[in-house]
């Protein structure tokens, strides 16, 4: 069951959902858990333009007072000691005003999609990185199976959770005074050490 009533003298107080039950464990276990840093096994993996690309995009998105993550499939994969081409990037704040800003700095063309908060910086030059994505960190609302979702702005806590399996929550924190710091609100590493695939929620 997906949700289990809390019962008080015969009334209903409240409901226990399944991802009630995955926060507190994630809670549990981020609270016995030392903090995690993964630089150096970003400047492991990520050829040094590329990585003094993401400081550089990291620096801007500072001075626009965003902060940015590198999130999902990258992480996953960095964490399992695999190479990845999965290169996400999420904004708390405007991922537009930051892709805007940096072609302008750096050069390069922008295609937005302002309704959904996101952005595809295509870099001058061309490979070795040809696009990077950008997205702002939000919640979504479907109003029907199938329909174009209502987003909404939210946090990067807010943003992993939409996602479908914990081990894919998991994010790395860009910000020049947090590089490197592992985000992981949902069990995600522990499941990946484990080798689970735990779905998050039943959306």
């Amino acid at each position: 069951w997906g949700q289990v009533p809390v019962v008080e003298d015969g009334r209903i107080v409240g409901v226990v959902t399944r991802t009630d039950l995955l926060k507190r464990l994630a809670a549990l276990e981020r609270a016995a858990a030392p903090r995690r840093n993964l630089a150096e096994q970003l400047a492991a993996a990520l050829p040094p333009e590329r990585l003094a690309l993401l400081r550089r995009i990291a620096d801007t998105a500072g001075e626009l007072n965003m902060s940015l993550f590198v999130v999902g499939g990258f992480v996953r994969d960095l964490l399992l000691g695999l190479p990845s081409q999965d290169f996400d990037l999420v904004v708390e704040g405007n991922a537009v005003a930051l892709a805007r800003r940096l072609a302008d700095e750096l050069g390069g063309r922008v295609t937005a999609h302002t309704q959904f908060g996101t952005a595809k910086w295509k870099l001058p030059g061309g490979p070795p990185v040809a696009h990077l994505d950008f997205v702002s960190a939000r919640t979504e609302f479907y109003a029907h199976p199938s329909a174009l979702p209502e987003v909404e702005r939210g946090s990067i806590k807010l943003d992993l959770h939409r996602r479908d399996f914990t081990l894919n929550t998991l994010a790395v924190r860009l910000d020049r005074q947090a590089f490197g710091d592992l985000l992981d609100f949902w069990g995600g590493e522990r499941d990946l050490r484990e080798g689970l695939i735990r779905v998050l929620h039943s959306l």
